[in-house]
């Protein structure tokens, strides 16, 4: 058995119809999980390319409760598929984290990927609903970022590949490095890796690094106007990853 094959879904770009048929096209192509995000208004922790997905997609809709609607919908047309959110702060408090809470708890969505939430009360509210806070750390290897991997309930999302011109904490410039350090720091749940994944080559990276796991983004939302290519580029990364 592979690692697991997480897509990342913008919803709402192009549209919320759209993203839920897309959503379709990546269980074809045999991903393991979705990772779902809500468009912030200010996405301050993102790529240029994220931004205008998230642009185009408010431009289409700005009521939080039809993206809710929408997400609603498309687990209800794929019961067998695990759904993760990823939100920003600006978004759980927009939302409600009761109202978030009460969402996840009812339509299975138990992981939330968060990298600003710091709010106490709203993450003791998710909890209570038996949300699992996934916490993030990159390459710089900060102490306050992988304290908050030891102790959270959920995953861990660790960037994949440093970007050029970032700043790497040295000693830790290989993924395999940086992972093997969250284990023996006591990270006991799975290590999902993300960003800077382009290509199937580097999702095998990822497995032999002993990474659990791997998001695949932009490659995937630039086959969005050519499907099939879309479902067989999922099939590849999926393959570069099993035994």
């Amino acid at each position: 058995m592979g690692i697991k094959t997480i897509c990342y879904l913008s919803f709402g770009y192009p549209s919320i119809t759209k993203s839920i048929e897309y959503a379709g096209k990546y269980i074809e192509g045999g991903c393991d999980a979705i990772e779902v995000s809500i468009p912030p208004k200010n996405p301050y922790r993102d790529s240029k390319f994220l931004q205008d997905l998230y642009a185009v997609a408010l431009s289409q809709c700005d009521n939080y409760d039809r993206y809710l609607d929408g997400i609603a919908e498309m687990v209800r047309q794929y019961p067998s598929t695990e759904f993760f959110f990823v939100l920003y702060h600006e978004v759980i408090m927009a939302i409600g984290a009761e109202k978030l809470g009460q969402f996840c708890n009812e339509h299975r969505i138990v992981n939330v990927i968060s990298g600003d939430l710091h709010d106490e009360k709203a993450i003791k509210t998710l909890r209570k609903y038996g949300v699992k806070l996934a916490r993030s750390v990159n390459y710089k290897m900060d102490e306050d970022d992988i304290q908050r991997c030891i102790e959270t309930d959920g995953f861990t999302y660790m960037q994949a590949f440093p970007s050029e011109g970032q700043y790497v904490k040295p000693g830790f410039e290989d993924l395999s490095t940086c992972i093997k350090y969250l284990r023996e720091r006591k990270v006991s749940e799975p290590v999902y890796c993300g960003a800077g994944i382009k290509s199937p080559e580097d999702a095998k990276k990822v497995k032999e690094a002993g990474g659990n796991g791997f998001f695949v983004g932009s490659s995937i939302i630039k086959l969005y106007d050519e499907p099939e290519k879309l479902v067989e580029l999922i099939k590849e990364y999926k393959e570069s990853a099993e035994d």
